[in-house]
């Protein structure tokens, strides 16, 4: 619903463009056009939303699209079928199952744009196919995400909605934590925590919960398995595994070591680390050091300390005082950077995403008389004038101090407050009328 209410706003040209007073008599504008024929590639732990988002994008901009779902939810993936071949115009949209080489084959043909949303692996492998066409790209992969708690958090609210964080979908979401960094001095009290909230969210245990999924299949079991088998650390919470049920419970393990398989590797799953530091710049080192650009960050301390992470650790996202609630509101852009991504969707973002920003510049007939200029042959008072014009010059002197020439003067004074030259023409045409209705009564 939020594309149809705002999508007259979306496709109309954006013409708030600030350029220099003489080519505001251009009319510049950037006209929103279609990119053309893009394929989505989604993934398997929300199958619904991380396909059909990105197609409400490609739909509003005004694109045609293939949907590739994910083979690892196959129920999902026929449901996708049934709607997309039932209700669109199967001219324009169309949807594509199968594995590997139904993928493949779709990557040899020629795309005006691929998103897809995976591990980085295969973003590599279509990101090296598409560059044999120029084909752009928006990848919406994973990370080793940190969530920071520090000594001004409530502790209490931090270990419930970080464990929340990884029983959600048994943890299988891209931007939940992977491991926690805390103060030593809170670990003890942290965990306790943690086993009073898994209680409160599974009076019977997790197992037996009807709102406590599994794993999605045999390989991600195994590897989440390996990952607890070769961790040095300590299960302080859960530990409980069924390879035939796909179970894997809510694991906390307290390692001594950014080494830790568990902090190495990407769980995207029910497991992760507590690991202990001695002071918030220790902490920032090792999210650093382990993940330089994940998907998302939490960080759970005082407005200070939320803002020096913050500064210190590049994420795609990042929720303040909770686990990834920033990637739950639907009309945010959400994306990566670097190796967690590039590009974003949702909301607007959708739309941009499969839209091409065309810059046009209409020139009046009469306007030759203003850029008489840039005929031959070239005039020295001519070429002045149009420097005096066109040529924005800083406002600050060498020593960094802010200075007040007559040109940034008089330019003030011709701008009545605009940031734009349009805007400065508007203002001026407000001005005029207004002064005309204040000194000719005539028409009262």
């Amino acid at each position: 619903m939020f594309a149809i209410q705002n999508l007259k706003t979306w496709v109309k040209d954006d013409k708030n463009i600030d350029v220099a007073l003489p080519f505001s008599l251009l009319r510049p504008r950037i006209r929103k056009e279609p990119l053309g024929a893009v394929l989505i590639i989604g993934t398997y732990n929300f199958p619904v939303q991380l396909n059909i988002c990105p197609l409400i994008g490609a739909i509003a901009a005004g694109c045609t699209a293939v949907v590739k779902p994910s083979e690892n939810a196959p129920a999902t993936a026929m449901v996708l079928t049934r709607i997309i071949e039932g209700y669109l115009d199967p001219e324009s949209y169309r949807i594509v199952n199968g594995a590997i080489p139904e993928t493949t084959a779709l990557l040899d043909e020629k795309w005006n744009k691929i998103l897809y949303t995976g591990g980085v692996n295969v973003a590599r492998i279509i990101s090296k196919k598409a560059a044999e066409t120029l084909t752009p790209v928006c990848l919406e992969l994973g990370g080793k995400n940190p969530a920071f708690v520090t000594s001004h958090a409530d502790l209490r609210l931090a270990a419930r909605r970080l464990l929340w964080g990884k029983t959600l979908n048994a943890g299988q979401v891209c931007v939940s934590h992977n491991y926690v960094l805390i103060e030593r001095a809170l670990v003890k009290p942290f965990i306790k925590f943690l086993q009073e909230s898994y209680v409160d969210f599974f009076p019977k245990g997790a197992r037996e919960s009807p709102d406590f999924c599994r794993i999605i299949n045999t390989q991600h079991f195994d590897r989440m398995k390996r990952m607890l088998d070769s961790s040095r650390g300590q299960i302080v919470l859960g530990g409980g595994t069924d390879r035939d049920d796909l179970y894997i419970a809510p694991t906390a393990v307290l390692v001594e070591s950014e080494d830790d398989v568990m902090v190495q590797e990407e769980s995207f799953g029910p497991i992760w680390a507590i690991l202990p530091y001695d002071n918030i710049d220790d902490a920032i080192a090792v999210a650093n050091a382990t993940d330089s650009t994940p998907l998302a960050l939490m960080a759970f301390g005082s407005q200070a300390e939320n803002e020096k992470v913050l500064s210190g650790v590049t994420s795609g996202g990042a929720t303040l005082n909770d686990a990834f609630m920033h990637a739950a509101v639907h009309t945010f852009p959400f994306g990566g950077v670097g190796y967690s991504g590039n590009g974003s969707y949702r909301g607007e973002a959708s739309f941009d995403c499969f839209t091409h920003r065309r810059t046009v510049a209409e020139t009046p007939g009469w306007a030759d008389k203003i850029f008489r200029v840039r005929y031959m042959p070239y005039l020295e008072s001519e070429l002045k004038m149009s420097q005096w014009l066109g040529d924005v010059k800083p406002d600050f002197d060498r020593d960094g101090r802010q200075t007040f020439g007559l040109k940034s003067v008089v330019g003030s004074v011709l701008r009545v407050g605009s940031d734009s030259g349009t805007g400065a023409l508007f203002r001026w045409t407000i001005i005029g009328v207004g002064s005309w209705l204040i000194y000719d009564r005539s028409w009262v």
